[in-house]
């Protein structure tokens, strides 16, 4: 089985895309320093109809969102509050997302960075490279996204985009599997919708480009990573 992807909502999601040209502040990616994923990760490969995490883990989704005035380009921050309050490390993802306001400076960036300081300055004992998980080939990207999610681990994706140079963070909570198709249909929160709520991202797998590419929402965008954090 193949992998993942999903009308833009307000032009202004591509306008202050949080991550131009797919990276932050010119230097190395910090989420390239999480521990890869190996085979031993993707324990469920046995795709269901239909997965919701909430539901499974009789737990509510984390959704942190912007605010606008200072956090225009934390999509990062507010997607690594999200991990962090979902996995139990924290107990409320706005909360936690206000710390990274007051630590980060409103700029682009990436969710190893916060989830290094969340780590650092408020768990005892644990640091982020002992519980974060990273994914970048294309072709396993789904398998360890249903991995994870199975396991109920916190998920985030980045998507980018070659045509605009841009990029975005998401948090995962499940997937839907379309069986005739092979392809999915993935669900999602998002820091820039300004509504706590979970979306249906449209995501195919396209041969050309070999990638997981977004369908309906953020058009134009590809899969290009996924972070996972496992629970406490």
């Amino acid at each position: 089985m193949k992998n993942l992807t999903a009308v833009v909502i307000c032009i202004f999601l591509f306008v202050a895309g949080c991550i131009p040209d797919g990276g932050g502040d010119n230097g190395p990616n910090p989420d390239e320093l999480v521990p890869g994923a190996g085979a031993e990760d993707y324990t469920a490969l046995d795709y269901q109809t239909d997965y919701k995490m909430w539901q499974q883990n009789q737990t509510a989704f984390t959704d942190a969102e912007k605010n606008w005035q200072d956090d225009s380009n934390l999509c990062w921050a507010a997607a690594a509050a999200n991990l962090i309050a979902w996995s139990g490390w924290a107990a409320d993802e706005d909360d936690t997302f206000d710390i990274f306001r007051d630590h980060f400076e409103d700029k682009p960036g990436y969710i190893y960075d916060a989830l290094c300081y969340y780590f650092a300055n408020y768990v005892a004992g644990v640091d982020a490279e002992m519980v974060a998980v990273r994914e970048s080939r294309s072709h396993k990207l789904l398998d360890f996204i249903v991995s994870a999610v199975h396991a109920g681990k916190g998920v985030a994706i980045k998507v980018d985009s070659s045509a605009r140079k841009n990029g975005h963070f998401l948090s995962i909570f499940g997937y839907h599997y379309l069986e005739y198709e092979d392809n999915f249909v993935l669900y999602l929160t998002d820091s820039d919708d300004g509504r706590h709520q979970i979306r249906k991202f449209y995501v195919a797998w396209n041969d050309a480009t070999e990638r997981w590419e977004f369908q309906n929402l953020y058009i134009g965008y590809y899969l290009e990573y996924a972070i996972s954090l496992a629970r406490t």
